[in-house]
């Protein structure tokens, strides 16, 4: 099984740099063009299943990304809870909380601890693991495919050290009962490619 986790396009919270989480911000004119540019680097491939995240700013980088697709839609792909964060400046916390905040979670502030959100991401690779697909794309966050490659890598590695741009596409593998890393792209401005089936 390959599975394409694929972040959403920019949205308003993105672009005004606000804590997003569950709120459900839409797509900027910017992020409809990611996703096109999405679509190009998805177009040499086909699916099985499609899901996406519930949030509007996934579902919407899923019907651009995949002309005409059918997904279906869970929760449980959806941002880190950020709780009364959400759709607030980024600077509203110190850089130092916000640190900690990404490594222990966002109890604090209402939103999900770091276990809650590890057990959502292993609930739904327990999804794929189930199914019986062999290529599925996924349309979900950054926090969602951050939190998944500590899962994968059993490690917490900072988020100032993954980049993961709006649509960037992480591709993993199920084989032999293990979760294994395939291949990451950030596609810049300049630097849109085509991806081959594999």
């Amino acid at each position: 099984m390959k599975v394409w986790f694929i972040r959403h396009g920019e949205s308003q919270t993105n672009r005004d740099n606000m804590w997003t989480g569950w709120f459900d911000a839409a797509l900027t004119e910017k992020g409809e063009q990611d996703a096109l540019k999405a679509r190009k680097a998805l177009s040499n491939l086909s699916f099985d299943k499609i899901y996406s995240s519930d949030l509007s700013r996934a579902k919407r980088t899923a019907e651009i990304a995949i002309p005409q697709c059918v997904y279906e839609t869970s929760e449980l792909l959806r941002e880190f809870n950020v709780g009364s964060l959400a759709g607030k400046p980024g600077s509203v916390i110190t850089p130092e909380e916000k640190a900690q905040a990404l490594k222990q979670g966002f109890a604090k502030y209402g939103g999900e601890t770091k276990e809650e959100f590890r057990k959502r991401i292993c609930d739904f690779l327990s999804v794929l693991e189930k199914s019986n697909y062999q290529n599925i794309a996924v349309f979900t966050h950054a926090g969602f495919m951050r939190g998944l490659l500590d899962v994968v890598l059993d490690t917490y590695i900072s988020r100032g050290n993954i980049r993961c741009d709006n649509c960037a596409i992480g591709v993993f593998e199920y084989k032999n009962s293990e979760w294994v890393l395939h291949s990451w792209l950030n596609a810049d401005n300049s630097d849109v490619v085509e991806i081959d089936a594999f």
